[in-house]
C-alpha cells in the first residue's frame, strides 16, 4: 500500500494543492521500524535509493524530488550532449536528473566530499546502468585553493547538509575532507566544454567561484546557485558578494520561483534563495 501511495504522491506533488496531499500521505505511512527505512524506487526514468527516516530522503521518496524548482530549471536549460557539473552532489539526486537530460552523449561531473554520502551516491549511480558512461563522480570538495578542511553538521544528521564554516546550527565536527579547485579538476579531466553548473555547498559558494575563474572565462557556463545568508556570513562574506563576483564576468541574475519560474534581480534580498546566473548575450 505504501508503494502505491508513494507512486501517487510523486505525481500529485507537481499539481496545485498536491503538496498537502503528499504531506498527508507521508505522515500516514510514517514507519516506526528504524531498521527498515531504505527505499528504492523508479520515477521518470531514474532509480534512487533513499532513507525515508531522513528529511531529504523522505522528501525525495514522496515528492519525487527534494525541491522541484531546480529540476524544472535544469530541464529548461540543459540539452542532450551537454556537460553538467554538480558541485555538492550529495546522494546524487540532481546528478541523476542531469544524466537523464544530457543523455548518453553528455557528461555529468559531480563533486561530493563526504565518505558516507559519496557511497550512497555511487550506489545510486549503480542503480542506473544505462547512464554509467555519463557519470564522473569525484570525492572531493571544491574551494579557491587545494588542501584539507574540516566539515561541520547538525547533531545526529548524516544527510550531507554540512558546511566548512561552523555556525550555531552546524557545530558538530563531521570529518576532514580533501579540497581542490574546479579549474584544476576540469583541466585534469581534459574537459572541453561546460554548459551548466549547479552549486550548493552550504556557504563555500564564493570560494568555489574564485577557484573557477578560468572555467568561467573559457566556457561562460550557466550557473544555478543556492544562497543561504547564515552560511555565507559564516564563510566570511555577504550573499551579494556572489552576484558581484559573477557580475565582473558579465553575468545577469534571476531568482528561481515556483515551478522554476525566473524573475530578474540585481541584489539578494532573501535570507535563502536559489538563483540562476546567465552570461550576457
Amino acid at each position: 500500500m505504501e508503494k502505491i501511495a508513494a507512486n501517487l504522491s510523486r505525481q500529485l506533488f507537481r499539481v496545485p494543492g498536491g503538496f498537502f496531499i503528499v504531506q498527508f500521505l507521508r505522515h500516514l505511512f510514517t514507519t516506526n521500524d528504524s531498521k527498515n527505512t531504505a527505499r528504492t524506487f523508479s520515477f521518470r526514468g531514474i532509480t534512487l535509493k533513499v532513507d525515508i527516516s531522513k528529511s531529504m530522503g523522505a522528501a525525495i521518496y514522496w515528492r519525487g524530488a527534494h525541491d522541484w524548482a531546480p529540476i524544472f530549471v535544469l530541464e529548461k536549460m540543459v540539452s542532450q550532449g551537454n556537460t553538467v557539473i554538480d558541485i555538492g552532489a550529495n546522494q546524487g539526486e540532481y546528478s541523476l536528473w542531469a544524466a537523464r537530460k544530457v543523455g548518453r552523449q553528455g557528461k555529468v561531473i559531480s563533486f561530493e566530499p563526504m565518505d558516507q554520502i559519496f557511497e550512497a551516491f555511487e550506489e545510486n549511480i549503480s542503480l542506473n546502468p544505462s547512464y554509467s558512461n555519463v557519470f564522473f563522480p569525484i570525492k572531493k570538495g571544491l574551494s579557491d585553493t587545494p588542501g584539507k578542511l574540516q566539515l561541520y553538521g547538525k547533531p545526529g544528521d548524516n544527510e550531507g547538509v554540512n558546511t566548512m564554516f561552523p555556525t550555531s546550527s552546524h557545530s558538530v565536527l563531521i570529518q576532514e575532507i580533501t579540497l581542490s579547485t574546479l579549474d584544476k579538476e576540469l583541466e585534469g579531466l581534459g574537459v572541453e566544454k561546460v554548459e551548466f553548473i549547479k552549486l550548493d555547498v552550504e556557504g563555500a559558494e564564493l570560494q568555489v567561484l574564485k577557484g573557477a575563474k578560468s572555467t568561467i572565462q573559457k566556457f561562460k557556463p550557466k550557473w544555478m546557485i543556492e544562497i543561504n545568508e547564515e552560511a555565507c556570513i559564516a564563510g566570511g562574506y555577504q550573499p551579494q558578494d556572489i552576484l558581484d563576483f559573477l557580475d565582473g564576468f558579465g553575468y545577469e541574475f534571476y531568482k528561481i520561483g515556483l515551478r522554476g519560474r525566473l524573475a530578474k534581480i540585481n541584489t539578494v534580498t532573501d535570507s535563502f534563495v536559489n538563483i540562476v546566473a546567465l552570461p550576457n548575450a
